[in-house]
């Protein structure tokens, strides 16, 4: 399985889905990145995803949660998804007690790369499963791995850069 995601020509991802965003919510840009998903195993029932940076990690205590999704179909996948996708998408680190972002919306879907200091690595990894997930929407990225396990077929990662 072969996925891409589009770029601006130093590298990092176009504004319109990051900081740079001039659609946010919560102070957050919210306009998912469409994925190219090509090479999808032939027994895949449905993909899922998530967009995790690890580089948050020195300056949080933890890898930042962008975005959880499952059950979606087996396509590639659209600019904006995550405002129209009506399957499971689960909880973001903007959930976390730690920061009270209290925006139903902006914790349980995408929220794009605001990396503070410096650019940051987004890792995208899209898993293609040999059978759709039980999971309710804004579920947690332990149910999510939980899920996962015995249903993965492949996965596949993409380091995606965001500038600061």
């Amino acid at each position: 399985m072969k996925i891409s995601v589009p770029l601006t020509t130093d590298g990092y991802l176009p504004d319109k889905y990051s900081k740079y965003s001039a659609i946010k919510r919560a102070g957050q840009p919210v306009v998912s990145f469409p994925i190219k998903i090509t090479d999808v195993p032939e027994r895949t029932e449905c993909l899922a995803l998530s967009l995790i940076d690890y580089d948050a990690v020195p300056r949080t205590g933890f890898p930042f949660i962008h975005w959880l999704a499952t059950n979606l179909p087996v396509q590639s996948i659209t600019e904006d998804f995550s405002s129209v996708f009506e399957g499971p998408q689960g909880m973001n680190t903007w959930a976390s007690r730690f920061y009270g972002v209290d925006d139903e919306y902006v914790i349980s879907h995408y929220t794009g790369p605001m990396p503070p200091e410096k650019p940051h690595r987004y890792t995208l990894t899209i898993y293609a499963l040999s059978q759709v997930v039980n999971v309710k929407d804004k579920f947690f990225y332990n149910d999510f791995r939980d899920e996962l396990a015995g249903k993965i077929l492949t996965k596949t990662e993409l380091i995606v850069n965001a500038r600061d």
